[in-house]
């Protein structure tokens, strides 16, 4: 049998440095979510747009560090009222896929 892969990531530039993925990955395995991968991928302002486009059916999510939490607003189907007051987002859920898939905004930044 075959295990569904989903994946998320860090988005940034630089992001190398970036603990999320291990702590991901353990947060992954002590749930038993076995086809869960999280990622730091370096992206910078400018190719952000290709990358969201770009995305397929296998990605669930992205954290942004700055600056994409700005650059990214305008490129989203849906932002939480939280993000547009503070206006950043710190995360994006993808949502289906293809023609009919949406990206919304959120920020979970304020709440700690």
């Amino acid at each position: 049998m075959t295990t569904a892969v989903h994946r998320a990531a860090v988005l940034g530039h630089p992001v190398a440095h970036s603990l999320s993925p291990v702590l991901h990955a353990a947060a992954y395995a002590a749930l038993g979510l076995d086809g869960w991968r999280y990622d730091a991928v370096d992206v910078t302002e400018d190719a952000l747009v290709t990358f969201l486009r770009d995305l397929d059916p296998t990605w669930a999510g992205l954290s942004l560090t700055m600056p994409l939490k700005q650059t990214v607003l305008p490129l989203l189907d849906h932002v939480e009222p939280l993000a547009e007051v503070v206006g950043a987002v710190n995360t994006v859920l993808v949502h289906g896929a293809g023609a009919g898939r949406t990206l919304t905004g959120a920020n979970t930044d304020v709440h700690g």
